[in-house]
C-alpha cells in the first residue's frame, strides 16, 4: 500500500493512482504536463469525520504526488471535501461551479486551478474541471 492512501479518505486512492500515473510517465510525458501546467497544488481535504488530510501535486518541477506539504511552496491551496475532491477528479463536479458554491476554496494563483484538468486527465481521460 502506497503511504499516500489514508484509510477514510477516498481522495488519497485517487492521489496514489495520481502518483502512480506521474511515475509510470516517460520523460517527455511529465515534462510535457510540466510545461503545460508549472505549478504545485496543496489539497486539504477533509472528511466525514472532520478529520484533514494535506497532498501535494508538483506540476513545476518534479511531477510528484506526496502527502503532507511537500518541500516546494504551493501556488495554489485548495480546500474541499473528501466526497466533492473524489466528484471533481471524476468529472462529476464542475471546477467552478464548485467553487461558486463555495464547496471549493482556493488561496493562491486561482488561475492555476483551472489547470487542474489537465493533471486529472493523466489518471482519468474523461475529467473535467
Amino acid at each position: 500500500m502506497s503511504d499516500i492512501v489514508v484509510p477514510g479518505f477516498q481522495s488519497s486512492e485517487l492521489m496514489a493512482d495520481l502518483s502512480k500515473a506521474f511515475a509510470d510517465f516517460s520523460p517527455e510525458e511529465r515534462q510535457k504536463l510540466i510545461k503545460q501546467v508549472n505549478g504545485v497544488f496543496q489539497f486539504v481535504i477533509k472528511n466525514s469525520e472532520g478529520k484533514e488530510e494535506v497532498f501535494t501535486v508538483d506540476c513545476k518541477k518534479e511531477g510528484t504526488v506526496t502527502r503532507g506539504k511537500g518541500s516546494v511552496k504551493a501556488d495554489a491551496i485548495l480546500s474541499l471535501k473528501d466526497g466533492d475532491f473524489v466528484d471533481l477528479a471524476n468529472g462529476k463536479l464542475n471546477g467552478q461551479k464548485a467553487y461558486m458554491s463555495g464547496k471549493l476554496k482556493v488561496k493562491g494563483q486561482i488561475m492555476l486551478a483551472m489547470k487542474l484538468d489537465n493533471v486529472f486527465k493523466a489518471v482519468n481521460p474523461t475529467a473535467k474541471l
